[in-house]
């Protein structure tokens, strides 16, 4: 599968060529004692931290070189081995980074403007909000969350301040140090309670049901989105409020506003049509957001359903009202290589299967696998197990048109067996016609699914992919088979069924 790194705007790189844009910054990568030869990095995108501006690339001996716009100032993350480098970055910055993986104690070394600052910024644990909320779970009020939650943020934000003071750090770096922790940390206080907002939204037989929204804990929402609004623009441009970090904007549009238009019930109404229900989301975030604000939270929600290659055909829709309302959007280049592939995958799908496509007639009605290869006995039977949710059955799929012309020339037959429940069926026959696969399809009801799990996984759910060789006696032969990519190894084993 291709991996998500698409083509930033910008010029960078030792063999890149000259164009006629001003350098405003530069950024010199060195690493030695460097296994690794790639380098992911994300530059802004007219100052703002859009997640999908990733990149990948490759050292060249050792070494990089970025040569930033005037636009691309701001925040700068750099991945290099396990190593990752947040960066503040000013017009006039000159940065040298040097990487020694053999050094333990200090890998990474910084020389430029604001070193001090940058080099505690990039070592400073900044988890992924989300991934704190258990740190936060025994604070059974809203008062104890708040002191806790600042009393962290006040731990990493004196550090910088000593450095201010020793005249280490300017006061732009100290700055973007206090906006990016405000609403890192306002990113963590609101998505432990959105969390408790949403426990008001489950099946009153649900055992984490919650009748009612604490009000201390609402009121507390409510002081947080005041204090650090998502309106602010200015945010846009710090580490907190970057998609690495953004359930702020998230836990607003989806729970936040929610609260605030039923504050009298506060249970959530729950859209189970996707695409209304991102309908619904992007008539939010225009109601609701200022022009800029809005711009990047929907480029983002775009970027990211995008990256889930679902939805095709609606999300191209949303695309083009998004381009029609932004024209001059700078984040439309990061969108259009994903709408490239969507409208490629829609023009796949959008047809009849083919010959060798075949669903199994009535396959909603087998309720066991012993009924399920009734009608294969006699032959071998080569079994792809599999869902639209797997990334590694999708990598395997790649290798499909040589497996299909070996199967056929030995004369077994092909069948794939989806996992997927009943709410991915249109997705599961798109899959077929995108990635062409050839043979027996059937999606397994909830009957066939246990029969299948208690046969191959001991009852115990479904590890996937897995690959399965059926005798023409109607024996399993091999349980756990060679997958398509191991070529000569699976075609071999397959040979001692079919002579």
């Amino acid at each position: 599968m291709k991996q998500a790194y698409y083509l930033l705007l910008l010029l960078l790189g030792t063999s890149a060529p000259v164009f006629a844009v001003e350098v405003a910054a530069t950024i010199s990568l060195e690493v030695t004692n460097g296994k690794k030869k790639t380098v992911a990095f994300t530059l802004p995108v007219n100052h703002t931290a859009f997640w999908g501006a990733v990149k990948e690339d490759t050292l060249h001996n050792g070494k990089y070189y970025f040569r930033l716009a005037e636009t691309q100032t701001g925040f700068v993350d750099i991945k290099v081995m396990d190593i990752s480098i947040r960066l503040f970055v000013q017009a006039g910055d000159h940065l040298k980074l040097y990487i020694n993986n053999a050094d333990p104690e200090k890998p990474l070394r910084i020389e430029g403007n604001n070193a001090a600052g940058q080099e505690v910024f990039s070592t400073m644990e900044l988890p992924y909000p989300g991934n704190l909320v258990l740190r936060y779970k025994k604070d059974s009020t809203a008062g104890l969350l708040e002191k806790h939650i600042e009393s962290d943020k006040k731990v990493r934000l004196q550090v910088f301040r000593v450095l201010y003071n020793q005249r280490k750090i300017d006061k732009a770096f100290m700055d973007f140090m206090q906006m990016g922790l405000d609403y890192y940390h306002a990113s963590v206080m609101s998505e432990v309670i959105s969390g408790k907002y949403a426990l008001t939204g489950l099946s009153g037989d649900h055992p984490q049901y919650k009748p009612f929204f604490p009000a201390d804990f609402a009121a507390l929402w409510e002081k947080l989105y005041k204090q650090y609004p998502v309106t602010n623009d200015a945010a846009l441009r710090s580490f907190g409020f970057s998609a690495g970090y953004n359930l702020y904007a998230g836990n607003y549009i989806n729970g936040y506003l929610h609260w605030i238009s039923n504050r009298n019930r506060a249970v959530p109404v729950v859209t189970t049509n996707w695409t209304m229900g991102m309908r619904e989301k992007l008539q939010t975030i225009q109601r609701n957001l200022p022009g800029a604000v809005a711009e990047f939270i929907e480029a983002g929600v775009l970027f990211t359903e995008l990256s889930r290659e679902k939805n095709h055909a609606a999300l191209l829709n949303f695309s083009a009202d998004f381009k029609r309302r932004y024209p001059q959007s700078m984040y439309t280049a990061f969108l259009d290589p994903l709408l490239k592939d969507a409208v490629s995958y829609y023009n796949k799908v959008k047809g009849d299967f083919s010959a060798d496509q075949k669903l199994i007639p009535h396959y909603a009605s087998i309720d066991s696998f012993k009924q399920l290869m009734r009608p294969f006995l006699g032959k071998v039977v080569f079994i792809e197990f599999w869902a639209s949710w797997c990334i590694t059955c999708k990598d395997q799929f790649d290798h499909e048109e040589s497996l299909d012309r070996y199967l056929k020339s030995k004369n077994v037959e092909h069948l794939f067996i989806s996992v997927d429940n009943k709410a991915h069926e249109e997705e599961w026959k798109e899959l077929i016609k995108y990635y062409n696969l050839k043979g027996s399809h059937i999606r397994a009801n909830e009957s066939l699914l246990k029969d299948l799990s208690r046969i191959f996984w001991q009852g115990r759910g479904y590890a996937l992919p897995l690959y399965v060789v059926i005798s023409r006696s109607g024996y399993i032969v091999e349980f756990d088979s060679y997958r398509p990519s191991e070529k000569k190894k699976l075609f071999d084993q397959i040979e001692k069924y079919v002579q």
